[in-house]
C-alpha cells in the first residue's frame, strides 16, 4: 500500500469510521476452538480457527477453512470427550456440515437458527450470490482470531479479533493472495505489528471487498485458508466456489 493510501486510511481511523468498519467485520465472525475441560487452564485448548456467517439469500451458512474442520475431526477421533465452541455456543459441527473440499480448503455448515444466534454472530447478508471475484488492487478488509492473541481463563476464553485493510496483490481462478508486508500494510488496531507476525488461527476468517458505490459498504468475497508467517502472505478462496445452498464446487 502506497504512503498516501496509508495516510488516507490513517485519517479515516482518526475520524472513527474505521472502528465502525472493523466492528462490522468482527460482528460477522467468531472464533472456533475445541478443548478438553479436564486439562489445566492454559492447556485445555487443542486448536482454533475462525468462522464467518453469511446469508446467501437461499440459506444462512457458516464458513471456515477445511483444514480447521479436519483437525477438529482428527482430535475428536482421538478424544471423544472434546467440546467445540463456535463463539458463545457449544456446537458439534459434524452434525451440521453441508460440504467440505480438501483441495479448496473450505467447509460449510448450516446451524439451526437458535444455535447460530447463540454464537453471538450477526449474519452478513449478501446483496447477490455468488459475489463477483476479487481482482488485483481491489481494496479489502480481512480478519480473524490468531491463537497467539488468545487468553484462557477457568471458564472463559478471550480472543482478540485482528483485522487488516490492504489491496489484493494477485488474483486467479484458483486463489487470491494478499501481501501483509508490515511497513506497507495498515494494521487498523491502533498499533503496528512486528515483521512476520504469527497469524495462526486466522484460517477460516472472511475477506470483504470495500465498496464505495452507491454507498460505503462491505461485501463478502471469500475465505482465508492459509497465512504464511515467513512471507507475510494471506491466501483466500473466492466465495464464488460456494453455491447458494452451501455446497462447494471446484
Amino acid at each position: 500500500m502506497q504512503p498516501d493510501q496509508v495516510a488516507g486510511i490513517d485519517r479515516l481511523e482518526r475520524s472513527g469510521y474505521l472502528s465502525v468498519l472493523r466492528g462490522l467485520v468482527k460482528s460477522h465472525t467468531c472464533p472456533i476452538w475445541w478443548y478438553d475441560d479436564r486439562r489445566a487452564v492454559g492447556r485445555s485448548i487443542l486448536h482454533s480457527g475462525t468462522v464467518a456467517f453469511v446469508n446467501t439469500g437461499c440459506k444462512v451458512i457458516a464458513i471456515t477453512a477445511n483444514h480447521v474442520y479436519e483437525q477438529y475431526l482428527k482430535d475428536k477421533r482421538e478424544n471423544a470427550d472434546l467440546k467445540c465452541q463456535f463463539g458463545n455456543m457449544t456446537v458439534e459441527p459434524e452434525r451440521y456440515a453441508i460440504s467440505a473440499d480438501a483441495n479448496l480448503d473450505v467447509s460449510t455448515f448450516e446451524l439451526p437458527r437458535v444455535l447460530a444466534t447463540a454464537t453471538g454472530v450477526t449474519t452478513h447478508n449478501a446483496a447477490t450470490w455468488p459475489p463477483a471475484e476479487l481482482h488485483e488492487s481491489e481494496l479489502i478488509v480481512l480478519g480473524g482470531y490468531p491463537g497467539n492473541r488468545r487468553s484462557e481463563n477457568r471458564h472463559t476464553v478471550n480472543s482478540d479479533f485482528v483485522s487488516f485493510i490492504s489491496r489484493v496483490g494477485q488474483s486467479s481462478d484458483d486463489h487470491v493472495s494478499i501481501h501483509l508486508n508490515m511497513p506497507e500494510s495498515h494494521w487498523p488496531q491502533g498499533e503496528r505489528l512486528e515483521n512476520s507476525p504469527d497469524l495462526g488461527g486466522i484460517s477460516g476468517g472472511p475477506v470483504f471487498r470495500i465498496r464505495s458505490e452507491p454507498l460505503e459498504t462491505i461485501e463478502f468475497a471469500g475465505t482465508i485458508y492459509e497465512s504464511s508467517q515467513m512471507y507475510e502472505l494471506v491466501l483466500m478462496r473466492h466465495a464464488s466456489h460456494i453455491q447458494a445452498d452451501g455446497t462447494i464446487r471446484q
